[in-house]
């Protein structure tokens, strides 16, 4: 899953840069649709998760539909089916993490979900150093194209592997964040749910981590295309080597040392998007620019694992963890899309270096956000849940484990 459920990703903005020649305002857009399709989306798809039985045939619903949109980006050349075919992946890719979330935490439950999601978050920045190995050789020695077919192939090997995990192993209470003691598991009401200011704040810094981050790559793999365009798709490929191979480590780390607390070690990741903001705006040496991701490795290791965390923290016995998640994927989806369509108009107009001290900036103002208005969530406080008395669906929140 890990490289099919982006749709080819950042390969997507240096192919349609070097290969159809198109503008950075035009790539913008293209990259930018799929995270404002997801801010329509993402929330439903949540909510649907928590409800439904049937997450193994959400997953291979959407490999198939992903598999096809690549292939539409190989076969068609003007702008609008392109297009359509990243909102289309918006529209699908919403299903995968909280697919795969929920599903974690119906097999191993709260008390283990640290170190599963550190595992879970290892396996899959490996699955994506490995096929960025590939798609690099690939895109270098046969054609850009083939990294395309390369995405279907893993879409039908994903298909595969869903067809593995046993039905019977799913606590589909479980996987909803549903608190279960001696009577039937309950659900929050969304009034309350969204009244608690804890979840609020939490969603806006995530959001503002990723109006940072965002455009970062997408950018740096345009800036390597155009100063050596033959070679772009290996000094991409070794970026996203780099930084897939720190997150491999980083990532199980992440999971044990967030048992002591989460919030600490998250603002790592928030402290270290200036830093490479700043570098990249400054350096023009793709092997420099490659080994600079090594940074993005140890914030994006980092901010996988805790961000699924605090989430599952927030929405603890609520029966909303996926839903959840969808409104904090859809802030996310929301942040990176204006990150793009932003940072494309910016360097447009002013240059690459201008665009990425924009970037450092915003990363700076979600610092001083999330240090100061964030509450660490890890045990955190069963009045700060949400009140079941304040539920207009007339349901009772039980906040027992």
């Amino acid at each position: 899953m890990a490289d099919v459920k982006d749709g080819v990703g950042v390969y997507l903005s240096v192919y349609l840069l070097t290969v159809r020649n198109w503008q950075p305002d035009e790539i913008g857009l293209v990259i930018a649709v799929p995270g404002l399709v997801g801010i329509l989306v993402q929330a439903p798809a949540g909510a649907l998760i928590d409800r439904t039985r049937h997450k193994r045939v959400l997953l291979m619903a959407a490999s198939v539909i992903i598999a096809v949109c690549c292939l539409v980006v190989v076969l068609s050349h003007g702008f609008y089916p392109i297009f359509l075919s990243q909102a289309v992946v918006g529209l699908t890719q919403s299903v995968y993490a909280p697919c795969v979330a929920a599903i974690t935490l119906g097999m191993v439950g709260h008390s283990l979900l640290d170190k599963r999601i550190g595992r879970n978050e290892s396996f899959n920045h490996l699955g994506n150093m490995l096929a960025a190995i590939i798609a690099g050789l690939i895109g270098r020695f046969i054609s850009y194209e083939g990294i395309f077919y390369f995405s279907i192939a893993q879409c039908l090997a994903l298909i595969v592997g869903v067809l593995i995990i046993q039905e019977k192993d799913i606590d589909h209470e479980l996987a909803r964040g549903a608190s279960t003691t001696d009577q039937a598991p309950n659900t929050a009401g969304l009034k309350s749910l969204f009244a608690n200011r804890n979840i609020l704040v939490f969603t806006l810094a995530m959001a503002l981590f990723h109006l940072a981050n965002g455009a970062m790559l997408p950018l740096v793999g345009q800036k390597m295309g155009l100063v050596d365009p033959q070679n772009s798709s290996l000094y991409l490929s070794a970026a996203i080597i780099i930084a897939q191979g720190v997150m491999v480590f980083v990532a199980s780390f992440a999971g044990r040392t967030a048992e002591r607390g989460r919030k600490k070690i998250m603002v790592l990741a928030f402290l270290l998007l200036p830093v490479r903001a700043l570098l990249f705006a400054f350096i023009d040496d793709p092997y420099v620019l490659t080994g600079i991701q090594l940074l993005d490795g140890i914030g994006a290791g980092i901010f996988g694992v805790v961000s699924i965390l605090m989430i599952a923290d927030l929405s603890k016995g609520t029966g909303r963890f996926n839903l959840l998640q969808g409104v904090v994927y859809s802030a996310i989806g929301l942040a990176a899309a204006l990150s793009s369509i932003l940072a494309g108009y910016i360097v447009k107009h002013f240059g690459y270096a201008v665009g990425f001290m924009s970037l450092a900036g915003i990363a700076v103002l979600g610092i001083h956000f999330y240090w100061l208005s964030v509450p660490e969530t890890k045990d955190i406080n069963a009045s700060e849940a949400p009140n079941p008395a304040e539920q207009p669906l007339g349901l009772q929140v039980q906040t027992g484990a």
